[in-house]
Order: C-alpha cells, then sequence, then structure tokens
C-alpha cells in the first residue's frame, strides 16, 4: 500500500497500520511486553522471567547463544536462561531478549543485502550509543545500546511494507547525494523516525527509547530529560557512519547537532579514544552479525 503525500497524519497512520505484518512481529512483541511489564513488578523473581523466556524456544536457544559469546565475556558456559538472570541481570537479559527478537525482523528474506547493511550499521550505532554513554557517564547505558540498535527499524518496515515508495526514497537519495531522511521527508512526508516510533509504542517500550528512535535526527526538538539519550544516538549514529561499519541507506556523514554536542559536553571527551573503544566493542559484537 503507497503511503498519503501530502495528507493528514491519521491518513498516514492508517496506511501503516499493517505493521503486525511483517514476519513475526504479530508474536514477538508478546513476549517482549510481558517480560516488561514483569521487570516493571518488584515482585517479579528469576524463575518467574526465566519461565517466560521458555516459552519461546527458539528465542531461548538465540539468547543463550548470545549470553555465551565474547561481547558479554563470561569465562564459563552459562547453560540456562535462570543462570543468565542470575550472572546478567534482569535489564540486561531483557535487552538480550530484544535484541534475538529484533534480529528476527532483519532475517526475513526479502530484505536481502539491505536488510544486512541496515543490521550492521544499526548494532554498530546500539555499540557505539552503550560507548559513549560509559564515555559521559550516562547512567541508563544499556538502554542506549538497545536505542541505538532500533534506531534505524523504520526504514526495514518502510522497505517490507510499502516497497514501490522505498524504491523511490532511495532513487532520490542516490541522485541528489542526501540523506535518506531527507529524501524521505521530501518524497513521502513521513520519515523512518515516525515508522518505527509507532513500533516501538507497539512493543510498548521505555518512553525514554521511543523518543530516542523518532527523534534521532532532530535530537533539538526535545526538551525533557529523555534528551540526553537521544543526543546519545544521534551521535553514535554519526560515529558508527564515519568509522564505516554497515549501511544505513545513504553514504553521507551528518553534521553533530550543536545541542546533542552541547548536551553531552563533547568538547571535553576524547574522541579518539572513545572511537578506539567503539572499534574494540564492535569486535566483540560481530556475533550479532554472524547470526544474520
Amino acid at each position: 500500500m503507497p503511503i498519503p503525500r501530502n495528507g493528514d497524519i491519521s491518513e498516514r497512520m492508517q496506511a501503516l497500520g499493517s505493521l503486525h505484518t511483517i514476519k513475526n512481529l504479530n508474536t514477538q512483541p508478546i513476549v517482549i511486553a510481558r517480560i516488561t511489564q514483569m521487570l516493571q513488578d518488584p515482585a517479579t523473581n528469576t524463575d518467574e522471567l526465566s519461565l517466560a523466556i521458555r516459552t519461546d524456544q527458539g528465542l531461548t536457544t538465540r539468547v543463550l547463544k548470545l549470553v555465551n559469546s565474547a561481547f558479554y565475556g563470561f569465562p564459563g558456559k552459562i547453560g540456562s536462561i535462570s543462570h543468565a538472570v542470575v550472572l546478567l541481570g534482569f535489564s540486561t537479559v531483557k535487552n538480550i531478549v530484544l535484541t534475538a527478537s529484533v534480529l528476527d525482523i532483519f532475517k526475513t528474506n526479502s530484505g536481502g543485502q539491505f536488510a544486512r547493511n541496515v543490521w550492521k550499521h544499526s548494532l554498530a550505532c546500539g555499540v557505539a550509543a552503550q560507548s559513549l554513554a560509559r564515555t559521559v557517564e550516562y547512567e541508563f547505558q544499556e538502554e542506549c545500546f538497545v536505542a541505538g540498535l532500533l534506531h534505524d527499524i523504520g526504514k526495514v518496515v518502510l522497505f517490507q511494507l510499502a516497497p514501490d515508495d522505498f524504491s523511490r526514497v532511495v532513487e532520490h537519495t542516490d541522485k541528489m547525494n542526501t540523506l535518506f531522511y531527507d529524501s524521505e521527508c521530501k518524497i513521502l512526508g513521513i520519515s523512518h523516525q515516525e515508522i518505527g516510533g509507532m513500533l516501538i509504542e507497539q512493543w510498548r517500550l521505555p518512553k525514554k527509547i521511543l523518543n530516542a528512535v523518532s527523534s534521532h535526527h532532530n535530537p533539538a526538538s526535545l526538551e525533557d530529560d529523555d534528551s540526553k539519550l537521544t543526543a546519545i544516538v544521534h551521535c553514535a549514529d554519526i560515529f558508527a557512519r564515519a568509522l564505516g561499519y554497515g549501511n544505513s541507506g545513504d553514504k553521507k556523514i551528518p553534521m553533530i547537532d550543536d545541542k546533542a554536542w552541547d548536551t553531552l559536553k563533547l568538547d571535553t571527551v576524547n574522541l579518539e579514544r572513545l572511537f578506539d573503544t567503539i572499534e574494540s566493542e564492535w569486535e566483540k559484537a560481530e556475533v550479532y552479525v554472524q547470526e544474520l
């Protein structure tokens, strides 16, 4: 279904209402939403969380493979979800579950090389966001990884739901040598930020992750407490581009937004050391690339 041009937001929302048709999207948000809800309940214990994850055998297998990777660096083998929860904590396991679930969206056969390129870039953005968060001593570092991982998910949704419109955006991006985001706004009147935000809402993820995904190209638009996370994802996206990890649909490296720079006090950050850290963490994270 082509996305309406020059229509109001309600028309565009209706046109994109078939988000659930993407492979596995109709079932996976249930698992994620349930786990998220459980983690908000202080009475939830390890056994209950482990059982919720184990209801999906495929998900369980992927989670155990990831927790045993070099990315997490445990010397001994973790053989059960319960053991993983005890060692890593509720929040980290929730983010691993989310990552494994998002991976299934990128693995759809119709995505081809585009999906692989965006997955690699998105993963690099997650790694860069977490590394930057540590550097600036931001409290919610794991949320930064998730927000970075999801920041371009709207591009994959657009590719699958409106392939003709997607092709027009790509053609305009290549012809004009512009950002994919700018071409979306000009050609479709809607961007992957908005589309991704709709998906995050459907998955019932925290508001700060929603804001980071839906505003990472224009972080100055946010004035609330979530602006720092959005600024981190904005910068991480640009750092991942500069380091050449994957491809997000264009070949541009945007300028860092002035407000994001000031919010993170990047003039006090040793960027060369930060880039070295990102590259080191990326090597550990390549297990995620191999899964695709």
